[in-house]
């Protein structure tokens, strides 16, 4: 079941849009739990779609958070084909831990080619009410 989706631009600045609306489904479809959860991670998505997504004319990001049975779902869609990258950064690096995170807090995550690029993704194990 859709819970909501979201377009955003290429932009660095998608991380904040992206940050409140991952709250305020989470809040609307009453899973407060996986709130603070599900907005670090899909703003670890978008952020990583807007580092590495080569972004042409007219081309968005799509934030998707889906319910399938007992879990929720959060996707970010980019128009990149190419796969999504774990790093294993040095101890003094500043970037490159994002994947790492997602992988770490969510009950599952991965990525699937789309029609106009791919999707990444993570599961959560929210209370639904």
């Amino acid at each position: 079941m859709l819970l909501g989706e979201m377009r955003l631009p290429i932009r660095p600045e998608s991380a904040t849009p992206a940050r409140r609306f991952l709250t305020a489904v989470s809040l609307a479809w009453g899973i407060p739990d996986a709130a603070e959860t599900a907005e670090l991670l899909g703003c670890e998505l978008v952020t990583n779609a807007v580092r590495y997504a080569t972004a042409m004319p007219g081309s968005t990001l799509r934030l998707v958070l889906i319910r399938d049975e007992e879990r929720l779902r959060v996707e970010v869609h980019d128009p990149s084909g190419e796969p999504p990258a774990t790093r294993d950064p040095g101890l003094d690096a500043t970037t490159g831990r994002g994947l790492l995170i997602v992988g770490a807090l969510s009950t599952d995550a991965g990525w699937h080619p789309t029609a106009h690029g791919k999707a990444v993704w993570f599961e959560l194990l929210p209370r639904w009410p």
